[in-house]
């Protein structure tokens, strides 16, 4: 806070700055909604009148000073200036985590469960203040909500409601030490592939401590508790915030704009569907997709390799599908087409195998492999008809035809990167999409980080424009590893070793990255083992290459066993 600022001007200046932050995301404020200054103790979007209103003390004048001092013993603090470093610090989520309730509000799904839009509004007020905290601001404000959360659970005598009452019930349980993080992330796939709920998760392996199991069946109360008191009790209410806060800023968890739009405003970033399984292509699907390679070869690199990918499945699985006379064949046949599905490096002129199935694929099919097909595909066939999806269809006439379609132009903008990226660019057509479309954008400022060094998170990056540094500070010096150019992944290592970052990237220049989130990138694993194993190939490759940004950043040992085990 500049000399002299008060803190209603100190939030004004976040208030503006947030408006145009989540304008880049396409998540657009109402132009009339205004930051006021407000009455009593509370902060508050008002529903009726769609303003924020910031109840902040005035040190200028004695009723100010008086709630200065309420404050101080309410949260523990020794100091007025203890008190207005924390303001400092938590201000910016709190305008942030009321813009949220805003647009839940302007987009009509603000709801009559406040406790879920309180969590909601805490994701989105996350996703902006958190990496904005250095790692020694973070533990500053830690070490504070700690020493507040124990006074106020005294003086309201209670227990861990708080933390009990927390959306993510399992990271809550985390951070208190009740579970590992081997054991959360299994609890996260379960719930992402079978939607089981925490407490049945939690119940299943009948180890749980009695304690746990009482405060679990405890927590729904609490949240219907919350939901009817809301802040009628305000000493209760800061308890709550307070609580959820420090476990936000404990957990490894990050959240970013982009997924808070996604899944709390239905704003999305528009792109072709994902494929739908297709149980036996016929040989004119085969065709076609081939025929679209070649066409699509002309305009568009990383348009071809999706073709050619396709046209590569689609044999396969026509390949696996054929009985043969042959005692023993058609097993082979099945077993050798699976493990070249799985294994390709991407390169289609220069190593792929088809040609060894060839020899031993029934005669029927020979003409469907590469150095047959180009005979049986005529001029004008009919290519659209025989295409098999309409993400196919769509991403054919965008490239080819020049139709303007922008959820096949975003589709093949992040199809173009993937694509020149090692770990990613040999996986199959069906994964690349599933990858570009849960890819999230983060943006920053010059000079903001990305990755702090010392914090725990493994989520993994792409730098799509712009220019990152990365660095490590000992004894308050910097030094340089290198530079991450647009099109380099970072932060890899970090999901196979789960430990905390060893390294700071930040921004030299206003960047853009793609972020996947380390539980999306388990759900990832778990369905498609080839992306696991491609990602060590290629860093074990690095770190045997003595790469100086990875081994500052890490501990170089074994971990890609246990990261594909946990």
């Amino acid at each position: 806070m500049d000399s002299g600022q008060t803190l209603f001007e100190f939030c004004l200046t976040y208030f503006e700055q947030f408006k145009q932050e989540f304008a880049s995301y396409n998540v657009r404020t109402d132009p009339a909604m205004e930051l006021r200054e407000g009455e009593g103790l509370l902060c508050y979007y008002d529903l009726k009148d769609g303003h924020i209103y910031l109840s902040l003390p005035d040190l200028s004048n004695p009723v100010g000073k008086l709630q200065l001092l309420f404050i101080r013993s309410v949260l523990g603090c020794e100091t007025n200036d203890e008190v207005l470093y924390f303001l400092r610090l938590l201000l910016p989520r709190v305008i942030a985590h009321e813009m949220a309730h805003h647009f839940r509000h302007r987009y009509g799904l603000f709801s009559n469960n406040l406790w879920q839009e309180e969590q909601i509004a805490n994701q989105l007020a996350t996703a902006v203040t958190k990496q904005r905290l250095s790692t020694v601001e973070r533990e500053d404000a830690r070490k504070f909500l700690e020493r507040s959360i124990a006074i106020l659970e005294a003086k309201l005598e209670v227990d861990q409601e708080g933390m009990d009452s927390y959306y993510s019930i399992w990271d809550a349980l985390s951070v208190g030490g009740e579970i590992g993080d081997v054991a959360l992330g299994y609890m996260e796939l379960a719930h992402e592939l079978f939607s089981i709920q925490p407490a049945e998760i939690l119940d299943s392996g009948g180890q749980l401590s009695a304690d746990i199991s009482q405060r679990l069946e405890h927590r729904e109360q609490v949240i219907d508790e919350i939901n009817t008191e809301y802040a009628s009790n305000f000493m209760r209410y800061l308890y709550y915030q307070l609580s959820w806060l420090y476990l936000d800023l404990s957990t490894r968890e990050n959240h970013y704009v982009e997924t808070f739009a996604r899944k709390w405003l239905d704003v999305y970033t528009p792109m072709l569907p994902l494929l739908s399984d297709v149980d036996l292509p016929s040989e004119e699907a085969i065709l076609a997709v081939f025929k679209a390679y070649l066409d699509v070869s002309h305009y568009s690199e990383a348009g071809a390799h999706y073709f050619y990918k396709r046209y590569r499945a689609l044999l396969l699985t026509r390949l696996q599908s054929v009985e043969l006379s042959l005692p023993g064949q058609a097993e082979r046949l099945k077993k050798e087409s699976a493990f070249l599905l799985q294994n390709w490096n991407g390169d289609e002129k220069g190593s792929d195998m088809l040609e060894y199935l060839s020899h031993i694929a029934p005669p029927a099919l020979r003409r469907l492999f590469p150095n047959q097909i180009r005979e049986q595909i005529q001029r004008q066939f009919p290519i659209q008809i025989h295409l098999p999806t309409d993400t196919d269809r769509r991403l054919w006439r965008h490239i080819v035809l020049q139709e303007d379609d922008q959820g096949a132009a975003n589709t093949l903008s992040r199809l173009n990167i993937l694509d020149k990226i090692e770990i990613y660019k040999a996986l199959p057509a069906e994964v690349l999409l599933e990858l570009a479309y849960n890819f999230c954008r983060v943006k920053t400022s010059s000079h903001e980080p990305v990755i702090w060094q010392g914090e725990i998170n493994n989520d993994v990056y792409i730098l799509i424009s712009g220019r990152l540094e990365a660095f490590v500070t000992n004894d308050g010096q910097e030094r340089l590893l290198g530079k991450i150019l647009p099109g380099e992944v970072f932060g890899e290592m970090a999901f196979f070793t789960h430990e905390p970052r060893n390294a700071t990237v930040r921004a030299v220049e206003p960047s853009e990255c793609f972020v996947l989130k380390d539980s999306d990138l388990h759900l990832f694993s778990f369905k498609y083992p080839s992306i696991i194993m491609q990602m060590a190939r290629i860093l074990t490759r690095r770190l045997r290459g003595n790469s100086p940004i990875l081994a500052d950043e890490v501990n170089l040992r074994p971990v890609f066993f246990d990261a594909m085990q946990g």
